[in-house]
């Protein structure tokens, strides 16, 4: 066996260990857009899985990302349209089970101003609320609240709930040559 043989043998050890942390990386549960417009949950089905989208979206652009982060193939279904899912003109609710683990989502479907007081008490019961503009400080979630306010220092959300972590594209922000950071 030549060198040159050997080498390229040995090519494989990185590809195998990429392809081993590509096939171990978690899909995320829910995904949030940078402005918390578009939210995406991915829901287990017969056919692998299915996203659930808490709107719809005339923009192929961010329906393609949501799909493609969520890693399926057919078209987001609206959440007005899912089963469990409980929504009225401002907020859509719904219980996610991961884990044996149930978590309670909350999301606002506009930037309508909503009662102080009503908004506080749903926000409690509430592991997770999303919103698209600044709540105010009484919405106190068990978990996470990803506000206006929130999402524009954090940027877009991965959400893997059964590891309880979060992916934020603001981690990695200064990983590209053409980023600057903002002076100080």
């Amino acid at each position: 066996m030549g060198r040159g043989l050997l080498w390229r043998l040995l090519g494989f050890v990185p590809a195998g260990a990429a392809t081993v942390m590509l096939l171990a990386t978690p899909v995320p549960d829910i995904l949030i857009s940078r402005d918390g417009r578009h939210v995406g949950i991915t829901m287990p089905s017969e056919n692998g899985s299915q996203l659930v989208s808490l709107r719809g979206t005339r923009s192929d652009y961010a329906r393609e990302n949501l799909m493609e982060l969520a890693s399926v193939k057919s078209d987001p279904i609206p959440m007005a349209d899912w089963p469990s899912a409980h929504c009225t003109s401002e907020f859509c609710a719904m219980t996610l089970t991961r884990d044996g683990r149930d978590w309670e989502l909350l999301m606002a479907r506009n930037n309508m101003r909503v009662e102080e007081r009503a908004l506080a008490a749903a926000c409690e019961r509430a592991d997770i609320v999303v919103a698209v503009r600044w709540l105010p400080r009484s919405c106190q979630p068990r978990w996470l609240k990803a506000d206006g306010k929130f999402l524009e220092q954090s940027g877009g959300l991965a959400i893997v709930l059964g590891e309880q972590s979060i992916v934020r594209v603001s981690d990695y922000q200064g990983q590209h040559g053409w980023w600057r950071a903002e002076p100080d």
